[in-house]
């Protein structure tokens, strides 16, 4: 049964795979399969400020964004569009890698620097302070990414 969360600021409704229950939030950073907007790997720190989880959601779930390439998604003030669904990572990018140092980063409190496909950028999330990123894999559709 779907249901969805939202994180901290970013006014998201996440709809994820399965039922969270409150005491997974606790302890250690929660993966979850996240089917909207973006389909992929949710990943959720312990020191998240808030997170509402909606048992019985009212609605129905959105269909996924397109996703142009394997990106990271972070929080922010307006959540993801077809405009703006995240980070491009590099073509040879492995996302259950990038979901593990992720994690890592979250459990530790440590940075974590990762590489961005355009421009040869870099991306630095500080695991202290990241509430959660979402790493999708490649998908379908024309939306232009942020990085």
């Amino acid at each position: 049964m779907a249901c969805y969360i939202q994180i901290g600021d970013d006014p998201t409704h996440w709809w994820v795979a399965e039922q969270i229950q409150a005491s997974q939030l606790t302890g250690q950073p929660l993966a979850v399969l996240c089917l909207a907007p973006i389909q992929g790997l949710l990943v959720v720190s312990p020191r998240s400020a808030s997170v509402a989880i909606f048992d019985a959601p009212s609605g129905t779930q959105p269909p996924p964004l397109g996703i142009p390439g394997t990106i990271v998604y972070v929080p922010t003030a307006t959540g993801p569009s077809a405009g703006h669904v995240g980070y491009q990572l590099p073509g040879n990018a492995q996302p259950q890698n990038v979901a593990n140092q992720i994690t890592t980063a979250m459990r530790q409190g440590h940075t974590q620097a990762i590489t961005l496909a355009s421009g040869g950028g870099t991306l630095v999330l500080n695991g202290a302070t990241l509430s959660f990123a979402v790493i999708a894999p490649v998908g379908i559709g024309g939306s232009t990414v942020h990085g």
